[in-house]
């Protein structure tokens, strides 16, 4: 796997006040407005967030002193991911960071001179975003998680060593979604189990598929769909109507009812991806910052969930999991 160099931003604040354009904004205001979007709400799109105004903060950049948050979700509707864009285009904001691939394709769509910095974008050169890590060129860079695919699956495989067959749901027409899709059939070979998709067009799609498909599979992977993500209550509620097992790779999917997930750690992506921030913040061209790129995971379980089937929380402990509880 290519990775992208993770650079550390270092500089005292009165250099970092310095180099800050400080241009009056529309509203008259002279601080620069760092403008945020995110395709939906969803623990781990939120942690992102709240990780990156804090990081923000930590590093000289602190919303209402020194610069202007603003902030817009599409609350789970792609259409409306360029119209906001679009709106933040037209504010001029000194940095727009777009959260999930479909906010960070359309804020590239929408400007191609204001600075992009995005997060949570799984293969930025894939969907044509970036040139490549290094070297992103243009008006963009930003932050990558490239999910850990196979030791999500092999994290699951070892707490349900008699799980052969694994379902996963996925949106039709889904950029994102195709490259879990792909990298779960590519596993199904490299690690034997066997791998049965179902694809949706809508969430009211999701409850009626996740029960059809829960009747020929041990297990539902969750994987990197922004539909499933948003209304996994349903998929959760079909799992324990089925008495099956869900895992994924992120802590929502834990939080509310999937029994662990391999996650990177939102937190410190949302902080990574302020890093990135603030040196185009400082005066540097975002084309020429490296695309960072994290892969590493923690263990997450589901305390109550995991107890409902007979697991050995002690032994998971000592395997460095680290417990959560739904919300």
């Amino acid at each position: 796997m290519v990775k992208g160099k993770l650079v550390s931003f270092i500089a005292p604040m009165l250099i970092v006040l310095a180099m800050i354009d400080c241009t009056p904004n529309r509203n008259g205001d002279k601080r620069p407005i760092v403008a945020i979007t995110q395709i939906a709400t969803h623990p781990a799109l939120d942690e992102v967030r709240a990780g990156l105004v804090e990081g923000l903060k930590r590093r000289g950049y602190e919303d209402g002193k020194t610069v202007t948050i603003v902030f817009k979700n599409a609350n789970g509707d792609p259409s409306l991911t360029l119209p906001i864009a679009e709106e933040f285009a037209r504010q001029s904001p000194a940095v727009i960071v777009p959260i999930s691939t479909a906010s960070a394709l359309s804020t590239a769509k929408a400007t191609k001179t204001i600075p992009i910095v995005f997060s949570g974008v799984t293969d930025p050169v894939g969907t044509g975003l970036v040139m490549n890590l290094d070297h992103p060129g243009g008006n963009i860079t930003g932050v990558s998680d490239q999910w850990p695919f196979e030791a999500q699956v092999e994290a699951f495989l070892r707490v349900f060593p008699t799980a052969h067959r694994i379902g996963m749901l996925y949106t039709r027409g889904d950029d994102v979604s195709k490259i879990g899709v792909e990298a779960m059939s590519a596993l199904s070979r490299k690690l034997g189990f066997e791998l049965r998709l179902s694809a949706v067009s809508q969430a009211a799609d999701i409850y009626p598929s996740a029960v059809a498909l829960l009747r020929n599979v041990d297990t539902i992977y969750t994987g990197i769909d922004h539909l499933i993500l948003e209304n996994l209550d349903t998929l959760v509620k079909a799992a324990r109507e089925a008495r099956k097992p869900l895992f994924g790779g992120e802590s929502g999917s834990v939080e509310k009812g999937g029994v662990l997930a391999l996650s990177i750690n939102m937190t410190s992506f949302g902080d990574l991806t302020a890093e990135l921030v603030a040196k185009v913040l400082s005066g540097q061209k975002p084309g020429e910052i490296p695309v960072a790129v994290v892969t590493n995971g923690d263990l997450l379980v589901n305390k109550t969930i995991a107890a409902q089937f007979g697991l050995d929380l002690i032994s998971l402990q000592s395997a460095g999991a680290k417990f959560v509880g739904e919300k």
